[in-house]
């Protein structure tokens, strides 16, 4: 037997014995499942909301009645924005779990999720690179990841296309859970910079965040791609607020 064979069937076993001890459950509703790959059960996944018709083309908002509010308050400095799926139980349940719980299976499900939305098949050909909201290096340092940065690397792998940061965060900013638009768009003034090194001359810039509320964070970043040379910035999040 080959050590890649022996390998192979060793992980194999290994699994199977947790998942005898410590079998799967739904990261929400905890029903059992048969993989923790699969982070939601069947109930979950038809109760989740997936935004694939109805939306907003340019910042991707879920429409009532043909109106986008979010575009009509903000003149929004990215070109377009998609968002997987709203902002609400179960899915709610899946952000929590990858932020504050150290649990990182979501992060593959919702970068599948992303590759799922409509006009997916573009992202690959139109962008060259894949980047993702900074952390202030103390919360990252605290948190031990940046819960974006995990959603994009995986993305870029799929789209074969470089992960890179060419932004960073200077100011370890308030939470933007509580605050009112306006408080949201003052919290972040001079928050974020472009790295010395970084490269954008001519760059489609893929930005990706893991919630899309007002939009005052990947809008902030925008601005500065786009002043850096971005020729253009689509923004993915995994849900969306509405």
């Amino acid at each position: 037997m080959t050590a890649e064979r022996f390998s192979l069937q060793l992980k194999t076993t290994l699994t199977a014995l947790d998942n005898l001890f410590f079998p799967p459950t739904c990261l929400h509703c905890g029903a059992g499942i048969d993989s923790a790959a699969q982070v939601l059960c069947g109930d979950c996944i038809l109760a989740a909301q997936p935004i694939l018709e109805n939306y907003c083309d340019k910042c991707g908002s879920p429409l009532r009645d043909y109106n986008c509010p979010a575009c009509s308050e903000t003149d929004f400095a990215f070109d377009l924005a998609r968002s997987a799926y709203v902002y609400k139980d179960p899915v709610q349940s899946l952000v929590h779990q990858l932020k504050y719980n150290s649990l990182r299976s979501p992060a593959r499900f919702f970068a599948t999720a992303l590759l799922n939305i409509p006009a997916a098949g573009r992202f690959a050909k139109g962008y060259d690179i894949v980047t993702s909201v900074p952390l202030h290096h103390v919360r990252k340092r605290d948190r031990g990841y940046n819960q974006s940065e995990l959603i994009a690397r995986k993305l870029a792998r799929e789209l074969g296309l470089p992960y890179g940061e060419p932004v960073l965060r200077k100011i370890n900013t308030l939470s933007q859970t509580n605050l009112s638009s306006a408080a949201r768009r003052a919290n972040l003034q001079g928050a974020f910079a472009l790295r010395k090194n970084a490269d954008l001359a001519g760059k489609r810039v893929i930005l990706l965040d893991d919630v899309f509320t007002t939009g005052s964070t990947v809008n902030e970043i925008a601005q500065l791609l786009k002043s850096g040379g971005a020729a253009k910035v689509l923004v993915l999040t995994a849900t969306r607020a509405v």
